[in-house]
């Protein structure tokens, strides 16, 4: 992993009330492109994936719900598993939509480390910046279990791949 830059430290009385909200399967609709990531664990394409992503439509409950809470005052920080290389795309996404964004933690160019791994160095680095997260918006189980086992209130998108 890469080394990010020093932040100040924030105390708890000026940190910001936030919400952590996931791109894929949570904001932006990726359920027709899915199969790029999905059906063959050897043929995984998440070049293509995340280009496709750059045209999907965006879950508009959780879009609603989202700028919901940033006109209530609260921060909404994007936390994803896409990489660095992604990010001009992801913005433009987010901006093409209208969808609040405060902060984008994105996973580093060289980590291949499992989601919930990149999300819990992301949470860190969103503390540091005087982000409180009182709530996540998310649809990865695993995401939703690391959230959960750190007293932080969840709200689960369903469609997950693996849901039936």
């Amino acid at each position: 992993m890469t080394a990010q830059p020093a932040v100040p430290d924030r105390t708890a009385a000026d940190a910001r009330p936030s919400v952590i909200v996931d791109m894929d399967g949570t904001l932006a609709d990726v359920a027709g492109i899915r199969h790029y990531v999905l059906d063959d664990l050897h043929r995984r394409n998440f070049d293509k994936f995340h280009a496709a992503a750059s045209w999907v439509p965006p879950i508009a409950d959780v879009v609603r719900i989202t700028r919901a809470l940033h006109g209530a005052g609260l921060g909404i920080v994007v936390l994803t598993s896409r990489t660095e290389r992604w990010r001009y795309r992801t913005r433009a996404w987010l901006v093409k939509w209208e969808i609040p964004v405060d902060a984008l933690g994105m996973r580093a160019e060289t980590d291949t480390r499992r989601d919930d791994a990149v999300k819990r160095d992301l949470l860190d680095r969103m503390r540091a910046l005087g982000y409180d997260p009182v709530l996540a918006i998310d649809d990865n189980p695993v995401v939703i279990a690391l959230w959960r086992s750190l007293s932080i209130p969840t709200v689960t998108v369903p469609g997950w791949a693996h849901d039936d």
